[in-house]
């Protein structure tokens, strides 16, 4: 039995940790989740884990106690594998404890820009032996351009909780759906505003819409033609209802444009959650052109340019490719090439 830490300190990217609890959850493995305590709302209902270990960072004094009762527990009860959920800057104090050497640690990437000579970035892989990246199209830039001298593989938390469907689709709409916060450098959201919608198209903005700049796009759509074509949320919208519009989607929309601030990163080094939603849930994607050479897209995205946006929707109107055929978005597969790499296999 290999007991393993599966660790979150900060209070994103949990959804990452659902598939990866399932990877690990065989005879061959005991796993110990610790997390932040504000993923607990969102977490608290995993099966399959030995034991969830909710920690408090809120304070400079409550991140370092948090972090010491990790070291303490990992090293007091033969922990032989830690697996960091972001191995980026919040990990950076906690690898300055003295973790045994016979204690192998692997970390996720996020964005693999930040192995190009940050200072902390640079400290942490000194102190881990290995990272995940989280699609095949970063880990073979990482790799291509030497940006690290750790072990690399990539693995796709693709997996979710299985919800009950409760939403009533109307037999005649198309959704397609834009999953996560409104946030205008990741994201061209003014590329909508001059177009042409179908009636019987909705696109569905699934987060939060708190920022200035989101409340003023969307008073500026109120009074704009395809109002009727967009649907907002006010309010918090939880894992159920999210997932339900998720599964009922037509298509996914990530909206990263050439424009966006955060373009070259999404090109290169970093994914965002939409593409794992589509694969999770076999969507297709609708992805602006500069993306068509990556295999996953190839396979399974539906490409437009964003300078002549609107006739994407004559794209979906007469698109007849085959999508989802590939054996790597199988669970098996996935669960396969995360344990080999986890064991050295």
């Amino acid at each position: 039995m290999i007991k393993i830490a599966l660790i979150e300190v900060g209070h994103f990217h949990d959804e990452c940790l659902y598939s990866q609890v399932q990877y690990l959850n065989t005879s061959d493995f005991e796993l110990t989740l610790f997390c932040n305590v504000k993923l607990k709302p969102r977490i608290d209902n995993f099966q399959d884990v030995k034991e969830i270990v909710y920690l408090d960072f809120s304070t400079k004094l409550n991140k370092y106690k948090s972090m010491f009762q990790i070291w303490r527990r990992i090293t007091k009860y033969n922990f032989s594998k830690i697996i960091l959920n972001s191995a980026e800057s919040n990990v950076y104090k906690l690898l300055k404890f003295p973790f045994p050497q016979n204690i192998e640690i692997t970390g996720i990437i996020h964005n693999a820009q930040n192995l190009k000579n940050k200072g902390k970035q640079i400290a942490i892989s000194k102190r881990i032996h290995k990272y995940f990246a989280l699609n095949d199209f970063v880990k073979n830039n990482i790799l291509n351009e030497k940006l690290t001298s750790n072990k690399v593989e990539a693995f796709y938390p693709i997996f979710f909780e299985a919800l009950e469907s409760k939403l009533n689709k109307p037999l005649t709409e198309v959704w397609i759906t834009v999953p996560g916060a409104m946030d205008f450098n990741k994201r061209d959201y003014e590329a909508l505003v001059p177009l042409k919608i179908p009636k019987h198209i909705k696109i569905i903005f699934l987060g939060s819409c708190n920022s200035s700049e989101a409340k003023r796009f969307l008073k500026e759509m109120k009074n704009a033609p395809i109002h009727s074509n967009l649907v907002f949320f006010d309010s918090f919208i939880d894992n159920e209802l999210f997932f339900d519009y998720i599964k009922n989607s037509d298509y996914i929309l990530p909206l990263i444009h050439p424009k966006n601030d955060s373009f070259k990163n999404f090109l290169k080094y970093k994914i965002s959650g939409s593409y794992n939603l589509a694969f999770g849930f076999k969507i297709p994607l609708l992805m602006e052109q500069s993306f068509s050479g990556i295999p996953d897209f190839e396979e399974n995205a539906i490409f437009y340019d964003s300078t002549k946006f609107e006739i994407l929707f004559e794209k979906i109107k007469t698109c007849t490719k085959k999508m989802y055929c590939n054996s790597k978005w199988d669970f098996e597969y996935q669960r396969q090439k995360y344990t080999k790499f986890i064991l050295n296999e």
